[in-house]
């Protein structure tokens, strides 16, 4: 009798949980990473490019191509530069405007030497991205 109603009540509760599960629309579905009106799923790629080596007092320069689907992004969100010392801290974040051709680029002068990590922080399309590089300063 008590094992009756044991299963008995394990159904109920089994029935209660799947009457309360999500009604999963996929023609109305939010992907998160498309564009208002397009079918098409997106990507987010960048070509980050940093000297290897560069020259204390020196400028430097670094430039991410930001592209999506095999087409250049002139209109990310945000584009930024962050330069980490060789332990990981970070020493300056910089935003970068869009020059031309999904081109991104900032100048930026190391005044000290050692290693240090260039990450490109790329927000577009409602994904973020973050390529990094390695540089030398001498």
């Amino acid at each position: 009798m008590k094992l009756k109603m044991l299963m008995t009540a394990m159904f109920a509760g089994v029935m209660m949980l799947a009457a309360c599960g999500n009604d999963v629309n996929t023609e109305n579905k939010d992907y998160g990473s498309q564009e208002e009106g397009d079918d098409e799923i997106r990507s987010l790629e960048v070509d980050l490019e940093v000297p290897e080596t560069a020259e204390a007092g020196d400028t430097a320069e670094f430039t991410a191509h930001v592209h999506s689907n095999g087409e250049d992004v002139t209109d990310a969100d945000k584009v930024r530069f962050e330069v980490l010392d060789a332990d990981g801290e970070s020493l300056d974040m910089i935003e970068a405007e869009h020059s031309e051709d999904g081109l991104y680029t900032i100048e930026y002068t190391f005044e000290e030497t050692g290693d240090f990590t260039v990450i490109s922080h790329v927000d577009a399309f409602q994904l973020h991205t973050m390529p990094e590089k390695q540089v030398t300063v001498e």
